[in-house]
C-alpha cells in the first residue's frame, strides 16, 4: 500500500484536462495515416524483448483482409499461436506495481479495457470517473469499427473465399488492441495529470505499439501488422456512416459501407442514399436493411413508386395500402401475405403530410387513428390534431 493518500476528488485543473486527453487518443485509434514501418518494427521488437522473446521478423499489409488471406499459409502460426497473449499483457500495465513481468503474464489478461491501479491510489469512483469519462467513448468506437468490419463484412469475404480467421485470433485481435487504446487513454491521464508511479520503459513500449501499428497479428518467430485504413467517415453522433461511398476502407480494397453505425451492403451504401429505390424493398429479406431504407426513401416516395392505393379516408386521415409490398412475417406465415398499410396524415392547419404504418388488417381510416391513438376514438378528444 501507497503512504501517498488515496485520490478522493479531482482538481477543476484536472477535470478541465478530461477531455483533452479523451481526444488525444480518439485521434490515435482513428488516424488514417500510413504505418511508419520503421517506427511500428522498433516498437514490436521492443515489446518482444520485453517478455523476453526472441525478435521476430515483421510483415506488413495494406489491410486487415490482404492479412488474413496470407496467413492461410503461414504453417508456424498452425504449431503455434506464439506470444500473443504474452505480448499484450506484457506491455499492457505500465503502472507500478508489486508483479514483475513475468508474473503479470503468468497471472493471465482480462478481457476488455482493465482500470487499473496496483498501489491503490485512486478511490472507486475516481477510477470509474477516468475511465468512463477518458477512455470509454474511445473504446466504443474501435469496438464499433470491429464490430462492422469484421462481424459482418469481413467473416462474409472470407466465407465466400473458403478462408478464416486462425484459431482464437478474432477474439483476440479485436478484445486486445481495443483494450491496449482505451486502456493508454487511461494511462495517460493517471501519469501525466495525477502523477501515478509508473514504469518508464513499459509505458513507452505501450505507446509506440499502440501509436505506430494497426491490427497485428504478434506471434512467436513473426509478427504480422496490418495497415491502417486509407478513410473513415462518422456521423455527427460519432457512428461510422458515409453517403454513397465507403465508410471504412483499406489500401488493399476492403470496404465497410455504414448507415449511421449499421453496416449496409453495397450494392446500397456505393449510391448515394438521394438515389434509393422503392423497389429494393421487394427482395430485400433483412429486417434492419428494410427499416433503414424505408427511413432513407420515406413513405412518401415509396408511396408513389410502389403504387399506394387509397381504402378509405375519415377527415384528415386517409388509409393506404401498398399491394406488392409484403409484410416479412406474414412471408414466414402459412396465411397468404399481407400488404404494407399506411395511414397518410394530413394537417389541416399547414398542410403537411406525415405517415405512420398500421397493421395489415385495419379496415377503415378511423380505426386506424385510433388504434394509433391506443384504442382511444379520435371523437372523444376534445381537440385532434
Amino acid at each position: 500500500m501507497s503512504e501517498n493518500p488515496i485520490i478522493t476528488e479531482l482538481t477543476p485543473e484536472q477535470e478541465a484536462l478530461i477531455p483533452v486527453f479523451r481526444e488525444k487518443w480518439r485521434k490515435i485509434a482513428l488516424s488514417t495515416e500510413r504505418v511508419d514501418e520503421e517506427k511500428a518494427t522498433e516498437a514490436i521488437k521492443a515489446g518482444y524483448k520485453l517478455i523476453g522473446e526472441d525478435e521476430p521478423d515483421v510483415i506488413f499489409f495494406d489491410g486487415i483482409y490482404s492479412a488474413i488471406e496470407e496467413i492461410q499459409d503461414y504453417s508456424m502460426i498452425i504449431k503455434s499461436l506464439g506470444p500473443y497473449a504474452d505480448l499484450m499483457e506484457g506491455i499492457r500495465y505500465p503502472l507500478k506495481s508489486e508483479l514483475t513481468i513475468e508474473e503479470k503474464i503468468e497471472k493471465g489478461y482480462s478481457q476488455g479495457p482493465s482500470m487499473d491501479d496496483p498501489q491503490n491510489l485512486l478511490s472507486q469512483h475516481i477510477s470509474i470517473k477516468i475511465y468512463e469519462e477518458v477512455a470509454e467513448e474511445t473504446y466504443e468506437q474501435i469496438l464499433e469499427q470491429w464490430n462492422l468490419l469484421y462481424y459482418f463484412q469481413l467473416s462474409q469475404q472470407l466465407d465466400e473465399q473458403s478462408l478464416y480467421i486462425p484459431y482464437d485470433c478474432d477474439r483476440k485481435l479485436h478484445n486486445e488492441l481495443d483494450a491496449l487504446i482505451a486502456e493508454s487513454s487511461y494511462y495517460d491521464y493517471c501519469i501525466s495529470v495525477l502523477n501515478y508511479p509508473y514504469n518508464q520503459n513499459q509505458w513507452d513500449i505501450l505507446q509506440e505499439i499502440v501509436k505506430n501499428c494497426g491490427w497485428i497479428f504478434p506471434y512467436r518467430d513473426t509478427c504480422i501488422v496490418c495497415n491502417r485504413p486509407t478513410s473513415l467517415f462518422f456521423d455527427n453522433q460519432n457512428n461510422l456512416h458515409a453517403d454513397g461511398e465507403p465508410a471504412i476502407e483499406y489500401a488493399d480494397g476492403f470496404k465497410v459501407y455504414a448507415h449511421h453505425g449499421t453496416w449496409i451492403p453495397e450494392k446500397y451504401g456505393s449510391i448515394p442514399s438521394s438515389q434509393w429505390k422503392s423497389q429494393w424493398l421487394l427482395s430485400e429479406e433483412n429486417a434492419e436493411l428494410r427499416r433503414i431504407l424505408i427511413q432513407v426513401i420515406g413513405y412518401n416516395q415509396i408511396c408513389e413508386e410502389l403504387g399506394a392505393i387509397e381504402l378509405d379516408s375519415w377527415n384528415e386521415y386517409t388509409l393506404l395500402k401498398i399491394e406488392n409490398y409484403t409484410e416479412l412475417e406474414s412471408r414466414k406465415s402459412k396465411n397468404p401475405p399481407e400488404p404494407m398499410h399506411l395511414l397518410k396524415m394530413t394537417c389541416p392547419s399547414t398542410g403537411d403530410i406525415h405517415f405512420l404504418r398500421v397493421p395489415p388488417d385495419t379496415t377503415s381510416a378511423r380505426v386506424g387513428i385510433t388504434w394509433v391513438n391506443w384504442e382511444i376514438d379520435p371523437e372523444e378528444f376534445e381537440i385532434q390534431t
